[in-house]
């Protein structure tokens, strides 16, 4: 069942972190500062994910992997009633499985790696963040107003 936040104090948080993760990540492209750039485009999608899981369940997620967390969404979507918006996800994540992987592993990797970013995996990851963020986005239109 979904309960929808009262308050969207936390949940605006979340994604006002998260948007200035991924425009800190894009400056950091720019500045080919690629690790941290990969770092902050994780965290980035990591918080837009857990916002919209508080929207929907009033409850504050923990966990750093971004394909657990578009699990959990899944699963609360299918569970609340919202069948099209689950298998937006599922089909998502199915699609994207590698680079999430990859998103994921740069969570530790861009700190304590032994190697480091090159340019393209970092504009990869920046974008597959981005495109996670931007699902989000479109699942709160949906649920909270507006279309898929």
């Amino acid at each position: 069942m979904l309960v929808y936040a009262v308050s969207g104090n936390y949940s605006a948080l979340l994604r006002r972190r998260a948007e200035s993760m991924i425009r800190l990540a894009e400056k950091l492209l720019g500045e080919e500062e690629h690790d941290l750039a990969v770092l902050n485009a994780e965290y980035a999608a990591q918080l837009y994910v857990k916002s919209v899981l508080y929207r929907l369940t009033g409850e504050e997620w923990r966990g750093h992997s971004v394909r657990t967390l578009l699990g959990a969404v899944a699963l609360v979507a299918g569970e609340g009633g919202l069948k099209d918006v689950a298998e937006v996800v599922i089909e998502f994540t199915r699609r994207n499985r590698r680079s999430l992987a990859e998103l994921d592993e740069a969570h530790t990797r861009s700190i304590y790696g032994v190697f480091e970013y090159s340019k393209e995996q970092a504009e990869a990851l920046v974008s597959i963040a981005k495109t996670v963020i931007s699902l989000m986005k479109n699942i709160e239109s949906k649920v909270f107003g507006g279309g898929l």
